[in-house]
């Protein structure tokens, strides 16, 4: 499985991302021995590599801090943590690409992307009117703020949030966007980070507020 990026991003987070290449038996067999591959149930069919290679990918990062296994599970928001370490994840794949960012500090949150038609055709559910005309019936922007929100959710992680409504996100500055995350209850800016990397929109956030 080819590392296309090993970045760290600050002292306390690295972000990784693979390309696909593998068949399913090359990638159980580099499963490392915590995940449970009765777990892959979990995942729908087409897209059971992709799990396969972002758990890879997660643990190889996870090396980087620490040489104790850590089984990777999913809390009951359905956000993956480390059993047993005080480790903030986030994973994200497509058919083509696999991404995670970890970091031993701050909560993280991540989004790749295919560009594609798909969000356009469905721009009016998640976007608001300021954001729509932002966009402007652009393909690529528009799955840019899908990955942005995306990205937002993770992070905020407790889902029951609309995204229209809740996650907003708007320009900032070169590759970078600003985002909140906006309830009844809770309001909060973060940065959301963006590139394009093989026609894909890739977008991080780490809320290093603490």
């Amino acid at each position: 499985m080819p590392l296309l990026q090993l970045r760290q991003l600050n002292n306390h987070t690295l972000l990784g991302i693979w390309a696909l290449t593998e068949t399913r038996e090359d990638l159980q067999q580099a499963l490392p021995g915590t995940v449970d591959i009765a777990d892959i149930a979990s995942a729908h069919p087409r897209r059971q590599n992709e799990w396969l290679a972002s758990r890879i990918l997660a643990h190889q990062l996870l090396s980087h801090f620490t040489t104790q296994p850590h089984t990777l599970e999913r809390n009951q928001h359905g956000r993956p943590f480390f059993r047993d370490a005080a480790f903030h994840v986030s994973i994200s794949h497509s058919p083509e690409l696999a991404a995670v960012i970890l970091s031993d500090k701050y909560e993280v949150g991540i989004d790749v992307e295919l560009i594609s038609g798909k969000a356009l055709r469905v721009a009016n559910k998640f976007l608001s009117e300021a954001e729509q005309s932002i966009t402007a019936n652009d393909e690529e922007r528009t799955c840019l703020y899908w990955s942005a929100k995306e990205t937002l959710y993770k992070l905020y992680s407790k889902k029951q949030l609309l995204f229209k409504e809740n996650l907003l996100v708007a320009p900032s500055g070169h590759n970078i966007l600003q985002g909140r995350v906006q309830t009844e209850n809770f309001s909060k800016l973060y940065q959301v980070y963006h590139e394009t990397i093989q026609n894909h929109v890739l977008t991080y956030s780490i809320d290093n507020t603490i």
